[in-house]
């Protein structure tokens, strides 16, 4: 039994290396004074005098990893790696005398496994997704150390903090890959380190948890290179911090873990793809969508044809419930969930509000708060920053809800009913298991939070009204103070009045508890903010730092640490509506209006089709909310490219089908133009007027026709 070849530490008080303490000693003939020498007779007698080499070194307690270390009165631990002998045999049957390099880790074994992990546990295997079962004296360890590390932090945010700026000491090419603010990833760190340490004693438990994080990086490309950066930097901190507390078996204990994590994030997102293809397919068919509009990872899905045998099964599945006895009461029952008395179902939301009341979850009305969100859940399964996010404000939405518990079990039953009924041609296992994965996945990271936004509001609410004006004022000064020190180009786009920047400052802490109390209503608000930063050409790498400024500043000024984490969680939600609003509102329009400039508009606005030409400059819908670029240049003195605008709306083009001419969107879109521009640009009402004039290209006489 060999294990990687490291610098060895120095030996403790009253311990010598051969004792087993460093990991980095192989267990090789005649390579340590204190391991037993097996004669050549003994290497090349077969399995049989391998294994009592084997026994010899298991009575002496000299495989590093199975000892105590040497330690006075230290109870022994269980051998690892030993399967009875067999493992040892295997190494004994082979040369004793190869390179460091080609020194592999122990065998960790699995109860009731007679192979053990193996090369599970040694290396990130990216081809398969098993449980992970160490030995408790291995997760004995590696929970002592993590202790260990908590305990000689400040705090779990600094903590947390360390562990960040370790991994991106190693590799700061990784930076670009957070986007998260660093306070709110610090976090994210500590409560996916300390979920996966918890579980290591249960593998059932720590493969879901696993899997949950896998779910949330399906975006990320995680490579091996990049896990073996993240499992280096980690343990080096876990090493310098900890001391002579982290042994070799924790060190080892950790490798194991870190590489089963990495490699079930890359085997996760390799092999789950099929399941989002599945997704998209019969998310689109069931709600009657072309499977085009629907994207994985950046490829389109084949298209769905509208099959007479799929609508032929729709009207059968439905004919059959219809004419149920529970039909007058489903009829009921869909009008109080919102539903209308239709005919036949043919939306995945109407079979779903049939089925539900068929079903007896009439009076559970939490569905349709489900319900409205889950058509962005299905289509952003692959995305997880817009995952989390609807996730999120679903939770918050679920926790305001009145008149009975929410068991989010229902849903799942309904939902596959719903789907059955909506795609009966191409149903079959694997889509049972593509669904029924996605919600369980979903469900874990509702429940995991759904019962804390009332504690968090509470405390929040407290927080804020227990400060007073002295305190408010010095929050208020603090916050800009750090935010310029972390980021000092924000300072370029705060250049208004004391006055007002310490309104902005009190808006956001509303926000951070108005979401709290109706975050329906807030989630449209916030859209709407993040629209008008579109027009003020904010960039979006400003809002990470702005974020862990404030969540310091609250830090240094409460003791509550409940309170704390619900800032810190409301407003890193507020701020990824925020950048994902400007993300998707900042288009090239957008951005030739932010700088005035009219050939960049022109140019802009020529990638458009003829046909979408009109609202590229009138329209920008992002959700629920829209912005107008030729209202938001006349409004903020952009004149020259409003000009631009007027100019290309109202000039006639034309293809083989027919001509194009931007007047009647223009009126459709904004019927109250010429007063607008009366008010905001009147310089603008020559180019209206003049443009709304058609003239002929043909002269009759010395004159041509005008309409």
């Amino acid at each position: 039994l060999r294990c990687p070849a490291r610098t060895p530490r120095p030996p403790r008080a009253g311990m010598s290396v051969s004792d087993g303490e460093d990991c980095g000693e192989s267990i090789r003939s005649g390579s340590s004074a204190s391991a037993p020498s097996p004669s050549p007779s003994q290497r090349g007698g077969g399995p049989e005098a391998a294994a009592a080499v084997g026994a010899q070194l298991h009575e002496r307690g000299d495989l590093g990893l199975g000892t105590s270390g040497g330690r006075p009165g230290a109870p022994q631990r269980a051998p690892v790696g030993l399967d009875g002998g067999e493992a040892v045999a295997e190494e004994a049957e082979e040369d004793g005398s190869r390179d460091e390099d080609n020194a592999i880790w122990p065998s960790f074994a699995r109860d009731g496994d007679e192979g053990g992990l193996g090369r599970q546990a040694a290396e990130v295997n990216t081809s398969s997704f098993e449980l992970l079962s160490l030995p408790p004296a291995v997760a004995a360890e590696v929970q002592m150390t993590w202790s260990a590390y908590l305990h000689g932090a400040e705090s779990r945010e600094a903590a947390g903090e360390a562990v960040l700026a370790a991994i991106f000491e190693s590799a700061p090419s990784l930076q670009s890959l957070f986007k998260t603010p660093r306070a709110v990833m610090a976090m994210r760190f500590m409560i996916g380190l300390q979920t996966l340490v918890a579980h290591m004693d249960a593998p059932d438990k720590l493969k879901t948890a696993v899997e949950t994080l896998g779910f949330q990086h399906l975006e990320m490309e995680v490579t091996v290179p990049r896990v073996t950066v993240f499992r280096d930097a980690i343990l080096d901190l876990l090493a310098t911090e900890c001391g002579d507390k982290f042994t070799a078996l924790a060190s080892d204990g950790w490798h194991a873990l870190l590489n089963y994590v990495g490699g079930a994030f890359i085997y996760i997102r390799l092999t789950y793809v099929d399941r989002l293809r599945i997704l998209a397919k019969s998310w689109a068919t069931a709600n009657n969508k072309k499977v085009e509009e629907a994207t994985v990872h950046g490829s389109d899905a084949s298209t769905a044809g509208d099959d007479p045998q799929d609508a032929a099964g729709k009207q059968e599945d439905y004919e059959s419930i219809q004419n149920s006895p529970k039909e007058a009461e489903a009829r009921k029952a869909l009008n109080e969930m919102g539903g209308s008395n239709i005919k036949v179902p043919t939306t995945f939301n109407e079979m779903f509000l049939f089925n539900a009341a068929v079903m007896g979850f009439a009076r559970s009305t939490w569905m349709s708060e489900v319900l409205s969100s889950f058509d962005a859940i299905v289509t952003n399964v692959s995305n997880s920053g817009r995952l989390q996010e609807e996730c999120d404000v679903l939770v918050l939405r679920l926790a305001k809800h009145r008149g009975g518990g929410v068991h989010l079990g229902e849903y799942k039953a309904v939902m596959l009913a719903s789907l059955r009924s909506l795609v009966p041609a191409g149903w079959d296992s694997e889509h049972e298991v593509a669904w029924s994965w996605l919600w369980e996945n979903v469900e874990r990271l509702v429940r995991r939070q759904l019962d804390r936004p009332a504690k968090q509001e509470r405390a929040l609410e407290k927080l804020w009204s227990g400060m007073d004006d002295a305190q408010q004022a010095v929050v208020r000064a603090d916050v800009y103070a750090k935010f310029f020190a972390l980021s000092p180009a924000g300072q370029d786009y705060f250049k208004q009045s004391a006055t007002r920047l310490h309104f902005i400052a009190d808006r956001i802490v509303a926000m951070s508890l108005a979401i709290f109390r109706d975050p329906k209503q807030m989630v449209e608000d916030i859209s709407a903010l993040g629209l008008r930063h579109v027009g003020y050409g904010i960039p979006t790498e400003l809002f990470g730092p702005f974020v862990t400024a404030y969540v310091q500043v609250v830090r240094e000024n409460t003791v509550d640490e409940v309170a704390e984490e619900a800032f810190r969680w409301s407003l890193n939600l507020i701020s990824r509506i925020l950048v994902r609003v400007i993300n998707e509102g900042s288009t090239i329009v957008m951005k030739a209006i932010n700088v005035n400039s009219a050939p960049q508009l022109r140019k802009a606005v020529a990638c458009a089709p003829r046909s979408q030409r009109a609202l590229w400059v009138l329209n920008i819908q992002v959700g629920t909310q829209s912005i107008s670029p030729l209202l938001w240049a006349m409004q903020t003195g952009a004149l020259a490219a409003a000009d631009a605008i007027l100019v290309d709306l109202l000039t006639v083009r034309a293809d083989r089908d027919r001509y194009y001419f931007g007047m009647d969107t223009m009126f459709e879109r904004h019927p109250d133009i010429v007063q607008r521009l009366c008010q905001d640009a009147p310089l603008l009402l020559p180019t209206l007027l003049d443009r709304l004039i058609w003239r002929s290209r043909l002269a009759e006489g010395g004159q041509r026709r005008v309409n």
